[in-house]
């Protein structure tokens, strides 16, 4: 693993934890479910032997890391940080492309979904000195498109897939609500 990248990041009542060979087959379970595959953008099925060779490949990569969020000790999904434009790690880059998908579907469409967005964007931001962070989204995907734009993303590119780019001024202000909701400890786990 990358040592820029911190193995674990909490925040928000959740925990971001550096994704391992002992969670390849919850990520497959949840990548080739129908309710998180059909916003894919590549939507065959993974094999075992397909998930392995991505995570050979992830876990040398420095530009990118992959991690599984977990909210009251259970696994809900998988987001990721990659480097955008040239740089080819992780500490040279300053613009990057964040993805995340809820594999629990309890937790879809949860108020809890933005909590992982949010302790990564935070330290994209904060350490990572973030000039700007990019997200792509298929058009089809409404909630996503949504979402992102809870957070301040604005539409730069449509053209095949919507590209949204989002600064640190726009997120500060558009996420200082979600941020107060999520700092508070909720009472129920799902909705």
């Amino acid at each position: 693993m990358d040592s820029v990248m911190p193995s674990r990041l909490c925040g928000y009542q959740v925990t971001l934890i550096s994704v391992t060979e002992a969670h390849l087959e919850q990520l497959r379970a949840w990548r080739n479910s129908a309710h998180v595959k059909q916003y894919m953008l590549t939507q065959d099925n993974i094999t075992p032997e397909q998930q392995l060779a991505w995570f050979a490949h992830v876990s040398r990569a420095t530009n990118q890391h992959h991690y599984l969020i977990e909210y009251r000790d259970r696994l809900i999904g998988s987001c990721n940080l990659k480097t955008r434009g040239n740089a080819s790690h992780i500490a040279q880059a300053d613009h990057f492309e964040l993805g995340l998908y809820i594999g629990d579907a309890d937790y879809m469409g949860n108020l809890i979904a933005f909590a992982p967005t949010l302790v990564l964007n935070d330290f994209c931001f904060n350490a990572l000195k973030a000039a700007c962070l990019h997200a792509v989204v298929k058009p089809e995907n409404q909630a996503a498109m949504r979402y992102n734009q809870q957070l301040g993303y604005v539409v730069v590119k449509s053209d095949g897939v919507v590209e949204l780019s989002l600064t640190q001024e726009r997120y500060e202000g558009c996420s200082k609500p979600l941020k107060q909701l999520l700092s508070r400890q909720r009472k129920t786990t799902a909705q």
